[in-house]
């Protein structure tokens, strides 16, 4: 392959870390390659699995990772893995490397989605030029507030996984209850994320005096998306309606009238389930802005590689610096 204005882009989370190559600021989709994370003891060595299967020179990369970037060191959230920016550079050979948080890679390919990579959920079209948020849960919960400024696009890294939620319902508040009983802090990545929803119907188990069959989210889903378990149907519904009280408080924080976009390996598996559920209704839930939430777009990223988009785009901003 023509190495010319190449680079190597990952997205790196809890489970699995996708590699591909970019060119010119543009996934090269035949080149997604997919790993699990537990199967390597690092990232460089899951990069140099990756690097084996190109015939092509690599000087500049850029690894979307699932945490908190800043400084040299990096410690992924759900994820063992730990390495300096520095000495990982070095060791894949690299002339530039960047590492942005996954949700800011997310952010940054907003602009890029077409239109049949999304499934929109309520309001109306999205207003040019405003503010976006994105978020959404996976093994993890993120998300990213996305501004233009001047003509260019800034994702704003967060850590909106680890902030608190709020009951909005009699349930919610003994739900809550629950959970400080059995001292779990009450946060985004806590239930609305993979293991959040395995969190969820154990609670309503308890709560309702059932003995808990032990579900995987993904059975737990499926088991709720055709009605053949009450207690599933009861958590990914709660699960739903707890991701529209945090969208909500995502779009309000930023004002996101360009839209609210929802991202993650989950949610995009239930889209009929959302659309029936209680999470447009808690969406707009606020006697005081209602008027503001109600024509606010929400969007399902239905893509399955929107962080390898995004990681791609940011490349050119690299070469520039270069």
């Amino acid at each position: 392959m023509e190495s010319k204005a190449l680079a190597l882009i990952g997205d790196i989370g809890g489970t699995h870390c996708r590699f591909a190559l970019a060119r010119d600021g543009q996934l090269l989709r035949e080149t997604i390659t997919i790993y699990d994370s537990n199967a390597y003891l690092s990232i460089v060595d899951a990069a140099n699995a990756f690097f084996k299967t190109q015939q092509a020179h690599i000087d500049i990369a850029c690894l979307a990772i699932a945490a908190p970037v800043g400084g040299d060191a990096v410690h992924l959230t759900n994820n063992p893995w730990q390495f300096s920016i520095k000495q990982t550079q070095h060791d894949l050979g690299l002339s530039v490397l960047s590492i942005i948080n996954d949700f800011e890679a997310i952010g940054l390919a907003l602009p890029h989605l077409r239109a049949e990579q999304l499934q929109q959920i309520g309001g109306a079209e999205p207003q040019p030029k405003k503010p976006k948020a994105a978020l959404g849960p996976g093994t993890g919960y993120g998300a990213t507030h996305v501004i233009n400024c001047g003509g260019n696009i800034v994702a704003l890294p967060t850590e909106g996984g680890h902030v608190s939620l709020a009951p909005s319902t009699q349930q919610e508040l003994e739900l809550f209850e629950w959970l400080l009983q059995h001292r779990l802090q009450i946060t985004c990545e806590q239930l609305i994320s993979g293991p959040g929803l395995e969190r969820l119907h154990g609670a309503l188990c308890d709560l309702n005096g059932v003995t808990c069959e032990k579900l995987s989210a993904a059975q737990i889903q499926q088991r709720a998306s055709t009605s053949e378990d009450p207690l599933c149907v009861a958590a990914l519904n709660l699960f739903c309606e707890l991701l529209g009280t945090a969208a909500r408080d995502q779009a309000l924080c930023c004002l996101a009238q360009g839209g609210v976009y929802i991202a993650g390996g989950i949610v995009k598996r239930f889209i009929p389930f959302l659309r029936a559920s209680g999470f447009r209704k808690r969406f707009e839930n606020s006697d005081t802005m209602r008027a503001l939430l109600e024509p606010i777009p929400v969007f399902v990223i239905v893509e399955e590689n929107p962080g390898l988009i995004g990681a791609a785009a940011h490349t050119t901003v690299l070469r520039l610096r270069g």
